[in-house]
């Protein structure tokens, strides 16, 4: 099993290359810098720590043809590629439409077919072919990229789509699943991600499958699970596509408050709206046993990536270097091989 990690950075540059260098010494396998909202650059920032770090794999978790036109997302991805040989993954999703899409006059289409044509389109243009496309959200007239040899570039799917996990199983190289902590569900996603590449004639067990949840390390669980209620597991369940959800727990009935509560911070989230055991389902929190148990569940699932996820929304409640570095020192040994 491999372990990675998503932290957002923050100014100085030079303060978040610290952090990601010292993560690569405590043994993480991969960091992933999100492009999820309007903090610095992410491209820019993995740039930057290619020349901070040696051997730890960098990836974008992740950016969107919505907001970046897919030739853009493939010069930057070949030029990272280049710096990182073999240790560049590009992560693609949808963005958040209401928060960021939205907000800057981004193009509405469907998603499973804006991101199937997407991640065909880099592969082509990795490839080295010249492309012709067009739908509602780009367009490419004869276009490919003017590099001779373009780098190889793993491109990892991130969804909560029942379709978008099956076009995933037939177009990529891995998918993160988005906040599920929990091995039944897990297991079935990953039953749909195997339809997907059966129908393309591939073998599913060549998509790699990488769990993206909070998780935080600390001895009172209760505390971390109030936490993560409302403003981290509210998001994510707002994210999260209806059929997913259902298999999650989530009652049909709360959820127009649920949605409600997430854009103001008013709205009051009834009693038993986000129960604990729903908030497991989403986020692994607790003593370090605790959570290399249910690590050790996800793999057995079929996981074979960890993406601890430190959640922006509790950013000042935690520290999240010590936070990663207590699940590299004192979770990963216990989930052994």
């Amino acid at each position: 099993m491999r372990f990675s990690f998503s932290l957002v950075p923050s100014p100085p540059l030079s303060a978040f290359g610290d952090t990601i260098a010292r993560a690569e010494a405590w043994g993480y396998d991969l960091a992933w810098v999100p492009d999820q909202g309007f903090m610095q650059d992410p491209f820019v920032a993995l740039s930057y720590l290619t020349t901070r770090t040696e051997k730890i794999a960098l990836g974008v978790g992740v950016t969107n043809p919505f907001q970046r036109h897919p030739i853009q997302i493939a010069r930057a991805a070949a030029a990272l590629a280049d710096l990182r040989p073999g240790g560049f993954i590009l992560g693609l999703g949808a963005g958040e439409k209401r928060r960021i899409r939205d907000r800057v006059g981004a193009p509405v289409a469907p998603f499973i077919e804006t991101i199937s044509t997407t991640m065909q389109t880099l592969r082509d243009l990795f490839d080295g072919k010249r492309v012709t496309v067009a739908n509602d959200v780009f367009a490419l007239d004869d276009v490919g990229l003017e590099i001779a040899d373009p780098p190889t570039v793993p491109v990892f799917l991130a969804t909560t789509h029942p379709d978008a996990f099956r076009a995933a199983g037939a177009y990529a190289d891995g998918v993160i699943v988005g906040d599920v902590a929990d091995p039944e569900v897990m297991r079935r996603i990953i039953g749909w991600i195997g339809e997907g590449a059966e129908r393309q004639g591939r073998n599913p067990k060549e998509v790699s499958v990488l769990a993206w949840c909070a998780t935080i390390v600390a001895e009172d669980r209760n505390v971390v699970i109030e936490h993560l209620r409302r403003p981290v597991i509210g998001s994510a369940i707002n994210g999260m596509h209806r059929e997913t959800r259902g298999l999650m727990g989530v009652d049909p009935d709360h959820f127009p408050t649920i949605r409600a509560a997430k854009f103001d911070p008013n709205v009051a989230l009834p009693d038993g709206a986000i129960p604990d055991d729903m908030v497991d389902r989403f986020a692994i929190a607790g003593p370090p046993d605790y959570c290399a148990a249910r690590v050790r569940a996800l793999r057995d699932a079929g996981v074979d990536t960890m993406g601890f996820r430190m959640p922006v929304a509790l950013t000042g409640l935690y520290d999240f270097e010590t936070n990663l570095r207590r699940l590299m020192e004192e979770v990963v040994p216990q989930v052994g091989a």
